[in-house]
C-alpha cells in the first residue's frame, strides 16, 4: 500500500483499528517513550469552521490524546504556497474552539501540534525535520509551549536500511518510503524489523504498519476505494510532472531566444563601434547593423 495515497495514510494511522499505529508514530515523534500517549480519541476532522460562510478546513488526521492535547496531521504531496502561514491559521482555529466563555476561564487551553509529512521540500537547504515553537529570536525563551509547529521533509531521508536510521520516528518514516517507492515487499521490510534488534514494543508498532499496509488484507469494497485513490493520485503526480517538464522546457526555449537576441544584439554594438572609429557616417552605420542614430551616437 502506498501511505501517501489520502486514503491509504488515513487507513494506517486515521481509524479505531489502526489507532495503535499513530500512537507509535506520535510518541517517537515527539520523543514520548518515559510519559507515552497512552490512548487517543479520533475528532471530526472536517468539521472545523473558518469563517461565516461555512468553508472547513480539512486535515488527514485531527486527534485528541488522553491528555487533552490535540495533533493536526496532513500529508502534502505537492508543494502549496504559504504553507507555515497555513499551518498556523489552522492551529489558531483550533485553539479559538478550545475558549470557555465566563469569566472564569483563565486561558488554560492544551496544546495543539500541527504535524505536516511532504514529499517534497521547501527551502533551499532541507533538513528532514523542522520544529518550530514561540520563542524569543535567537534564544529558547519560550512566550508559550501550547503551539508546536514539526515539518518533516521526506526528501531529506536518503536511506538504504532500517539500519541507517538514527530515530524511531525515522525508521517509521523509512518504511513507508519503502512502501511508496515499491521496491521492497512487505515480507522483506518485516524482515528487515526482525533483524534489527529492537525491542519487542516498538518492534510491534513496526510490524503493525506493514500489517495494516499489506494490500492483500483489503477487503474488497476497501481495495476499490483504495485502487480508485491510487488512480488519482498516480494521475496528479503525472499532471504534476508533465506541467514541470513543459515549464523547464519552456524556459530552456526562451532563455535560448533571449540569450541569441542578446549575443546578436551586442555582435552589432561591436561591429557598429568600429565602423564609427573609422569615421563612417551614422546612416550607413545603421543601415548595415541594424542600430538606432541614437544608439550609435552612444558608442
Amino acid at each position: 500500500m502506498n501511505p501517501f495515497v489520502d486514503w491509504g495514510f488515513k487507513y494506517l494511522f486515521g481509524t479505531d483499528k489502526s489507532k495503535k499505529n499513530l500512537i507509535g508514530f506520535l510518541n517517537f515523534l515527539l520523543g514520548l517513550e518515559e510519559h507515552p500517549i497512552i490512548d487517543l480519541r479520533y475528532l471530526n476532522n472536517e468539521s472545523i469552521p473558518l469563517d461565516k460562510d461555512g468553508r472547513e478546513c480539512i486535515f488527514d488526521i485531527l486527534c485528541e490524546d488522553d491528555k487533552g492535547e490535540k495533533y493536526l496531521i496532513e500529508v502534502q504531496n505537492a508543494g502549496i504556497g504559504y504553507m507555515h502561514n497555513r499551518m498556523l491559521y489552522y492551529a489558531c482555529r483550533l485553539i479559538d474552539r478550545m475558549g470557555e466563555k465566563g469569566s472564569e476561564w483563565q486561558y488554560d487551553f492544551k496544546k495543539v501540534y500541527s504535524i505536516c509529512i511532504m514529499n517534497y521540500t521547501y527551502e533551499q537547504n532541507p533538513v528532514l525535520r523542522r520544529d518550530f515553537k514561540l520563542c524569543e529570536p535567537g534564544t529558547t525563551n519560550l512566550l508559550s509551549d501550547r503551539l508546536h509547529f514539526i515539518m518533516l521533509q521526506l526528501p531529506c531521508l536518503e536511506k538504504e536500511d532500517i539500519e541507517e536510521c538514527d530515530s524511531f520516528y525515522e525508521k517509521l518514516l523509512y518504511l513507508l518510503i519503502q512502501m511508496k517507492e515499491g521496491m521492497k515487499t512487505i515480507e522483506e521490510l518485516k524482515q528487515e524489523v526482525y533483524e534489527h534488534g529492537l525491542n519487542e514494543h516498538i518492534r510491534e508498532v513496526f510490524l503493525g504498519v506493514l500489517e495494516d499496509a499489506d494490500v492483500a488484507s483489503l477487503s474488497p469494497k476497501e481495495r476499490l476505494i483504495y485502487d480508485e485513490r491510487l488512480k488519482r493520485y498516480r494521475d496528479n503526480h503525472a499532471c504534476l510532472d508533465y506541467a514541470i517538464e513543459t515549464g523547464i522546457k519552456q524556459g530552456i526555449e526562451q532563455g535560448m531566444e533571449k540569450g541569441m537576441e542578446k549575443g546578436m544584439n551586442q555582435k552589432s554594438r561591436e561591429i557598429a563601434k568600429k565602423m564609427k572609429d573609422k569615421g563612417m557616417d551614422f546612416s550607413s552605420i545603421s543601415e548595415y547593423t541594424g542600430l538606432s542614430i541614437d544608439q550609435i551616437g552612444l558608442l
